[in-house]
């Protein structure tokens, strides 16, 4: 009942006429509850099309952006929810009546799925009604190869462990777990304290990911920047690319260098021996008293 309550106010809160923009902290939270298992997909899948037939297209909006999260990153529980003839129905019934924004919305979401389930047997009710609707007059926005590929690239499930996966330390009351959002697997806070939007998931929000995920997702030359401090223009520049090391010297170079070195240690010990034959010269003079006359 708890879990239950909590996820309706997320999607209250995420699907709220006074947002101004996605509420990326609800919707991902709402994912994970749908993860975890904390909530039944099919529950899920009812409040959310409570909120997409509102009359506030606001309200709409928002909740089938929810639902599009929850489809990319919730993997085959809540895809066997949305494929069925009845939800697709509830689509087509929607886009039918809604005005311009929901109807665009829906419509996108009806290709992306097609497109991505294309070669799933048990899901073709998305495909069939993809293609009545464009036999009934539906324009369909142009495709983005991107968006449709969450299938193939859908966030994992989440895995479980006593120690970090990266350092092997061991988790306690006070060495909390977290999971990385790109691979699943647990980690340490010190393994795991950057933070990436993750495009490919869906993800638009920075979320936690751990040190060879970073990396993925934003490049190694990313993280060298921040650890380096080099200017931007600098690493920019095809010097950046360039060996830093110097090249290795060869045989005949190193030899000359051992002749200049020893030419200038001889020259040094020349100066100082005739330095101090000087100086020896010098103290060994007598200097004779002037003779007084008597006369």
């Amino acid at each position: 009942m708890f879990a239950t309550s909590a996820f309706t106010r997320l999607i209250e809160k995420s699907t709220s006429h006074l947002n101004l923009e996605p509420d990326w902290d609800s919707t991902l939270q709402i994912c994970d509850s749908i993860r975890q298992r904390d909530i039944q997909a099919k529950f899920a899948i009812q409040s959310l099309k409570k909120k997409i037939s509102q009359d506030n297209p606001h309200v709409s909006v928002f909740a089938l952006g929810v639902l599009e999260s929850c489809v990319k990153n919730c993997g085959s529980v809540i895809h066997e929810e949305i494929a069925t003839k009845e939800f697709m129905e509830f689509l087509k019934d929607q886009a039918k009546i809604r005005p311009d924004p929901v109807r665009a919305k829906i419509l996108e979401l009806v290709q992306v799925w097609s497109h991505a389930f294309r070669n799933e047997p048990n899901y073709k009710v998305v495909q069939d009604t993809f293609h009545l609707m464009k036999m009934e007059g539906y324009t369909f926005p142009t495709l983005k190869e991107a968006d449709a590929m969450f299938k193939a690239e859908s966030a994992p499930d989440w895995a479980d462990g006593e120690c970090c996966h990266r350092c092997r330390v061991t988790f306690s009351t006070f060495l909390r777990k977290h999971h990385c959002r790109h691979c699943g697997n647990v980690f340490c806070n010190k393994c795991s304290s950057k933070t990436s939007i993750i495009p490919k998931f869906g993800i638009e929000k920075e979320v936690r990911v751990c040190e060879s995920c970073y990396e993925d997702i934003n490049g190694p030359s990313n993280s060298k920047k921040e650890d380096d401090g080099l200017p931007s223009e600098y690493l920019n520049s095809p010097l950046s690319k360039q060996p830093q090391n110097p090249p290795a010297k060869t045989e005949q170079e190193i030899k000359e260098e051992e002749d200049l070195q020893l030419a200038i240690a001889l020259s040094k010990n020349h100066v100082k021996s005739k330095h101090t034959n000087k100086t020896n010269t010098s103290n060994s003079t007598v200097y004779s008293q002037p003779t007084v006359s008597n006369s």
